[in-house]
């Protein structure tokens, strides 16, 4: 009697922990969002006079003699990603 409780025990408590992990793991996806396209605003590399002008996220930076719009750097990645 003592044994069938026992497995009846670990049995249960192994599917407690197991399901909570799986679930969790495939519930992370990777959050790639990319940004609208604003045909009325200038692209990256194109030159402007304010970050008005460029799209959305992007800034009107000086580029030596002239000012362009450029993208904002990627997100970094977390410490031990391996791409």
């Amino acid at each position: 009697m003592n044994q069938i409780l026992t497995n009846i025990v670990f049995i249960a408590t192994i599917s407690l922990v197991s399901v909570p992990v799986f679930a969790g793991a495939r519930a992370e996806k990777k959050i790639d969002i990319q940004q609208p396209f604003d045909p009325n605003k200038k692209k990256v590399g194109e030159e402007c006079k304010t970050s008005d002008e460029c799209q959305k996220h992007h800034e009107c930076v000086s580029d030596g003699e002239k000012n362009v719009c450029t993208a904002p750097p990627p997100p970094k990645l977390p410490p031990g990603v391996v791409t």
